[in-house]
């Protein structure tokens, strides 16, 4: 494998991986409809595990629509980790949180997510 084939994001999760926090993904498991023509998310997967790190919002974060005071940066590795989405919630840290932006670096190392806290997280797992 070399680095411009995902060399770098197996290298990056390599280095960081012991550093980073353990977490995890849950993916939306089945989607209902929604009466409006489209689909609406009945549950979660069982989550798959990925290393984390949370950290406060960014300025570009701060900066953009939607952001709502306590958003949160989470730096997700992404080697062997599909892609997530802002239907995704992320647990880590002993809470969960909903993911608000998805961006990932050029090397495609990481994701930057901007996660929200879950408005009732004690009834979550992380």
């Amino acid at each position: 494998m070399g680095l411009l084939d995902g060399g770098i994001a197996a290298a990056f999760a390599g280095v960081f991986s012991a550093v980073y926090l353990d977490g995890t993904l849950y993916r939306p498991s089945s989607s209902a409809d929604d009466g409006k023509g489209g689909g609406m998310a009945s549950g979660f997967d069982s989550g798959i595990p990925v290393k984390v790190q949370i950290d406060a919002a960014s300025q570009a974060m701060r900066s953009a629509d939607g952001y709502v005071e306590g958003d949160v940066r989470i730096l997700m590795l992404a080697h062997g980790v599909a892609t997530p989405d802002t239907d995704c919630e992320i647990g880590a840290g002993g809470a969960r949180y909903m993911i608000a932006s998805v961006a990932t670096d050029p090397a495609g190392s990481y994701y930057e997510l901007r996660g929200r806290k879950a408005s009732d997280a004690a009834n979550f797992g992380s």
